[in-house]
């Protein structure tokens, strides 16, 4: 058998055994020490205060003017709600502990307020749908990435013919 199909061979079915057979993924992590907290929210916050930087930069130097950098200006800006969103969920299930999360079965978890308050627990569901930003600031990001990547490739280009 040749290395290529003899790869095929053992790969394939070990890529369904981990696609089809999946362990236990949670998709919430908590920091159950003060530590751990307080050193996620400096990171948070650090992140926030980079994003901050990066938006006066590139709007200081007129950068704002390329598409570009434009789409990861505004990369920046869904990057600080982010944070923002983060830095107050953080701080409401680990540091304050108003809210707490129950499992309920493999795929259910509930939601626990402080005196079964609604609005905290609405606050709480509404923070937790953070993807909502991440996931805009990444595309932003990368979109932003690529269109400076082929502008500056087509600058290489004239370049060449001239």
């Amino acid at each position: 058998m040749n290395p290529v199909n003899r790869l095929k061979f053992t790969a394939l079915p070990a890529a369904a055994a981990i696609l089809l057979l999946p362990a236990r993924a949670w998709a919430i992590q908590l920091h159950l020490t003060s530590e751990g907290i307080i050193t996620h929210q400096l990171g948070h916050l650090f992140f926030l205060v980079s994003m901050v930087a990066l938006i006066f930069t590139v709007s200081g130097k007129g950068l704002n003017k390329q598409k570009g950098w434009r789409l990861i200006q505004y990369s920046a800006f869904f990057f600080i709600l982010w944070n923002l969103d983060a830095v107050f969920g953080h701080f409401l299930d680990n540091q304050i502990q108003v809210v707490k999360l129950e499992n309920i079965s493999f795929n259910r978890m509930r939601i626990v307020a402080h005196e079964n308050s609604r609005i905290l627990y609405w606050v709480y569901y509404v923070l937790k749908l953070d993807h909502l930003l991440a996931v805009p600031a990444m595309l932003l990001f990368f979109r932003g990435l690529s269109t400076l990547v082929k502008e500056q490739q087509s600058l290489g280009i004239k370049k060449e013919n001239a």
